[in-house]
């Protein structure tokens, strides 16, 4: 639950919101000629999360073009659960029970048990894609969504309104984001998001509360807490995607066009965020 949580929501460092000051999880970067508009998401909510607020819905309406991770519009289905599957899988004669060993097996059976998961469905696929499935189902049973995710509704508005949506990386970049950690890494993973699995409901109802009044302590503290115990996670999942966007955004400033650009709201705080490394070359946000 922890990583697929935060794969859902990454967000940005920016100064504590105050109580008199109503802040969202959106920030202002201004060009000579433009306004970049960078949007913490959510990628998946609850019908009942919306209407989202104000100054989120004047950003996009104030935008000519949608910039998300990847580039929803043209995502092709097939191809995506192909080379999912592709990925997922062990290779031949590699099972679950041999990758995690005796100890941990047993370990995560009994956890997967307590939140209604017989483990032995995933014994053919890698620790990593056994972690994002279960944790699906649990946010699914929650009421959340991808349809009702920010990405989705902002995608079909685009799409309706014309507007130009292109996207930071493809799905293949984000599949070998998982596919290059070692197994050892990823059984550890897949541990402790079923370690921590009683504890999804609550950590996720407080992130959407945390989102929609934009504070930022509540997320840096959380990523601390969670993802920063793990550097090697930490740079691939984060760090790494994080200076790979920074040009691309970079870029928009100098054009005569409104961008709204959406990534998961971790991608926007703390140590080596999307915020700081733009702070670094000279250029301010604006958290609004």
């Amino acid at each position: 639950m922890r990583f697929l949580t935060w794969l859902l929501v990454l967000w940005a460092w920016a100064p504590a919101s105050h109580a008199d000051t109503p802040l969202h999880s959106l920030w202002e970067l201004h060009g000579k000629h433009n306004t970049v508009f960078l949007l913490g998401s959510i990628h998946v909510l609850r019908p009942g999360d919306y209407p989202l607020s104000p100054a989120v819905m004047r950003a996009y309406s104030g935008s000519q073009s949608l910039l998300m991770e990847i580039n929803l519009d043209t995502l092709d289905v097939a191809q995506l659960q192909a080379e999912m599957m592709a990925g997922a899988m062990l290779p031949e004669g590699g099972s679950l029970p041999e990758v995690l060993g005796p100890k941990r097996y047993s370990r995560a059976q009994i956890l997967a048990r307590e939140v209604g998961v017989d483990l032995a469905v995933f014994d053919r696929f890698a620790p990593w894609f056994a972690a994002e499935a279960i944790s699906q189902l649990q946010l699914q049973q929650l009421g959340f969504a991808p349809t009702s995710g920010v990405e989705m509704y902002f995608l079909e508005r685009a799409r309706s309104d014309g507007k130009r949506i292109a996207g930071l990386e493809t799905v293949h970049d984000q599949i070998a984001l998982f596919e290059g950690l070692s197994m050892d890494a990823q059984a550890e993973y897949l541990l402790s998001s079923l370690e921590q699995a009683h504890e999804l409901p609550k950590q996720v109802d407080d992130m959407v509360h945390a989102w929609q009044r934009g504070d930022t302590v509540w997320f840096d503290d959380q990523l601390k807490s969670e993802l920063g115990r793990d550097p090697v996670l930490y740079q691939s999942l984060l760090a790494g995607r994080n200076r790979k966007w920074i040009p691309k955004i970079e870029a928009l400033l100098n054009g005569d066009k409104n961008t709204l650009v959406i990534v998961g709201t971790a991608h926007l705080v703390g140590r080596n965020s999307v915020i700081e490394l733009l702070k670094k070359d000279g250029i301010g946000a604006i958290q609004r």
